[in-house]
């Protein structure tokens, strides 16, 4: 007897902290310095250690070009997952994806300019940029559904997701009282 063919609806949790913090960490350590070398040959290409001075201060100018050339080298590295599946690279590797508050999949417009575009540039601000960023990862303590003040912004929720599997129907909630996403999930 064969086992019946399982619905491609299922139950996606929230991700745990644990998963968000080990994809923030796979994000902001090791992939940068997997990209060093693009990085460097960019920083070359521009001149841009032409903007900085015998005193190793950096110019307003040449801060924005290596700001810019780091946001390049993020949307080279993560623009296809983030489109296709809501996910970074760390995100990947961990299991986790980015959907909005009703579950569905956002589109890679959104996800750049609610939930990353805004923090950027707040990270620039004289000291308010330091406390926005501080205040962003610590607002994940808050609450039961584990999210940053960017997820707030853009109205996001990161969950649990299968390697392989992407988030596709309009029929996906989240259910805030279980803390589990009724999904129809395909494979990729």
């Amino acid at each position: 007897m064969q086992p019946e063919p399982s619905s491609s609806r299922q139950y996606v949790e929230l991700a745990t902290l644990a998963q968000r913090f080990q994809a923030a960490i796979l994000d902001k350590i090791v992939f940068p310095t997997i990209m060093l070398v693009p990085f460097i040959l960019g920083f070359d290409l521009l001149n841009l250690s032409g903007g900085i001075d015998e005193n190793f201060t950096i110019s307003f100018a040449t801060q924005v070009k290596v700001s810019l050339l780091e946001i390049l080298l993020f949307m080279a590295l993560n623009s296809y997952l983030l489109k296709e599946y809501g996910q970074t690279l760390g995100k990947r590797i961990v299991g986790i994806a980015v959907v909005d508050e009703n579950g569905l999949r956002l589109s890679l417009q959104d996800i750049i300019l609610k939930r990353y575009l805004p923090f950027w540039v707040a990270a620039y601000l004289p000291f308010f940029g330091f406390v926005i960023t501080i205040s962003n990862f610590l607002a994940i303590f808050r609450g039961d559904q584990r999210r940053c003040l960017h997820d707030d912004l853009a109205k996001t929720v990161v969950v649990k997701m299968p390697r392989g599997r992407k988030i596709t129907s309009s029929e996906t909630h989240i259910d805030s009282d279980s803390k589990s996403a009724a999904s129809d999930v395909m494979d990729a």
